[in-house]
């Protein structure tokens, strides 16, 4: 029978303090800044295990008792499609500007390429001015762009708010650099976003602990949406997201929506709509709807109450103004072209003022310039986009078939997805007690297991309410060491004690 082994062996070997005196103490004893010292925090609980697994990876034939990684968002399913195309965009003859430096947002022809994707794929209904080549700023990635965008709107100790469960590096991405803190908002279930009232309660929670605490005067500052969300792999109706969006940006807050998972949608249960496509009437008023349905959370999800009150107290231009200073979209490459490693990233504001600081700070970040010139002209090519994405969306649904077919027959609980590369599974129904212990107990056991050894996010990383989910991506293994992982979970959880 499986068996958790001693929790030591999976810990890392100089784990970081997490309080201010030991933090303190690292920084005064190895000539660390305090932001040096919490720098070398890991980004997340699991970076240990995947450096082991990655040491002994799954090799049908070769090595049969490997580790399977399903923990980390990537998507190699269709990778040599772009590798070719890219291939091809490096052979052609580049003006000598790409070995020189260009405006730190982004060369022009790469800016006009994302503008035009942006308008024709990722926003076909955009809103007026909602995507101008002159307001975006380009930069080494998505994450890139978040922490730029993340210096210029907030001050070291103010709080996200972020619907939980969420993507598990946010924690560390804001916190690394600029000091700001996520604060998890739960929905109703997992699938569901955060109505006004539990925002309401989150903002006032962190305001008393900011009080009681000896951190500088700070407050919650934004609110910080994915649509696709990951790690459920489920698409916000629009209605959902503008409860949310709402709410906040009368609040005085920014709203930032990543969206980087738009064009990875393998079922066509509810259509996206991206941020870039609200109006300011959107902003005001009370969009409505009904039911729900696999992978698609609708319209139902939002409280209309709030969004009635939000129209009598409301006017439609300060609707329009908080969008003009204070609605941000992020996108990027990595997730919908297979092109993690290609660090390209993108933000569309409209507040003008956000780009010229992201103008200086881009300095720092650039993505380089013959990348830049062959992306612009992979963009360029819209024949070739559209039968990627269409080879790239099959490619994911069958992936996604793959795993979750086994996993129904093994009776383990997924939430319905139809976006990204991750499905959501919950093992609580085979843990010994609904605890945070008992679910890194089984992931540990999971891991450590002779018959097992598969590496998952936990759901505390991906800070969850409820001990014993777990994120899988099935985008980043071959067909075959997918099924062997999901057969290895199956069995795992029947041996489980």
């Amino acid at each position: 029978r499986a068996r958790a082994r001693a929790m030591s062996e999976l810990e890392p070997a100089a784990k970081p303090a997490d309080d201010a005196a030991e933090m303190a103490s690292l920084a005064e004893t190895h000539c660390l800044s305090s932001r040096g010292a919490h720098a070398t925090k890991p980004p997340f609980s699991y970076l240990h295990a995947f450096f082991r697994a990655m040491q002994e990876p799954y090799e049908p034939g070769t090595r049969e008792d490997g580790y399977v990684v399903l923990a980390v968002a990537q998507n190699f399913l269709t990778v040599d499609t772009v590798q070719r195309r890219l291939a091809l965009a490096m052979r052609s003859e580049q003006p000598a500007a790409t070995a020189g430096y260009d405006n730190m947002r982004g060369s022009d022809r790469l800016r006009r390429a994302l503008a035009a994707h942006m308008k024709r794929v990722l926003a076909p209904n955009h809103a007026d001015g909602a995507i101008d080549h002159d307001r975006l700023c380009v930069s080494a990635g998505a994450g890139a762009v978040i922490d730029n965008l993340f210096m210029t709107i907030t001050s070291p100790g103010d709080g996200v708010l972020i619907p939980a469960p969420y993507y598990p590096a946010f924690d560390n991405d804001l916190r690394v650099r600029n000091g700001v803190r996520a604060i998890p908002v739960a929905g109703a279930d997992a699938e569901s976003l955060p109505t006004a009232p539990s925002l309401d309660r989150a903002v006032e929670a962190f305001a008393a602990a900011a009080a009681n605490s000896s951190s500088p005067s700070s407050a919650a500052r934004a609110l910080l949406l994915t649509n696709p969300s990951n790690p459920l792999g489920v698409v916000y109706a629009k209605g959902s997201m503008l409860h949310a969006a709402r709410w906040a940006l009368r609040e005085g807050m920014h709203v930032v929506v990543d969206e980087v998972y738009a064009s990875s949608e393998y079922y066509d249960v509810g259509p996206f709509v991206s941020a870039l496509e609200w109006t300011p009437e959107d902003v005001l008023g009370n969009v409505g709807g009904s039911g729900t349905s696999n992978g698609f959370k609708r319209d139902s999800d939002s409280d209309d109450s709030d969004d009635l009150r939000a129209s009598s107290s409301w006017t439609l231009e300060d609707a329009r103004l908080a969008m003009a200073t204070r609605l941000h979209v992020v996108y990027g490459l990595s997730k919908d072209f297979c092109a993690s490693g290609y660090r390209v990233g993108v933000l569309s504001t409209r507040n003008e003022q956000v780009v010229k600081a992201m103008d200086n700070v881009a300095y720092f970040c650039c993505v380089p310039g013959p990348m830049q010139f062959a992306i612009a002209e992979m963009l360029e090519d819209e024949a070739w986009v559209d039968a990627f994405l269409e080879e790239n969306s099959g490619n994911l649904r069958d992936a996604h078939a793959v795993l979750t077919s086994i996993l129904s027959e093994g009776k383990i609980p997924v939430v319905p997805s139809s976006a990204g590369m991750f499905v959501w599974i919950d093992l609580s129904s085979f843990m010994k007690a609904p605890t945070w212990e008992e679910e890194k107990r089984l992931w540990t056991a999971c891991f450590e297991d002779e018959k097992t050894r598969l590496l998952m996010t936990p759901g505390r990383d991906c800070r969850h309410n409820k001990p014993g989910c777990f994120r899988l991506c099935f985008a980043a293994v071959k067909r075959e060491a997918l099924e062997v992982a999901a057969r290895r979970l199956v069995d795992f959880v029947k041996r489980y004690e």
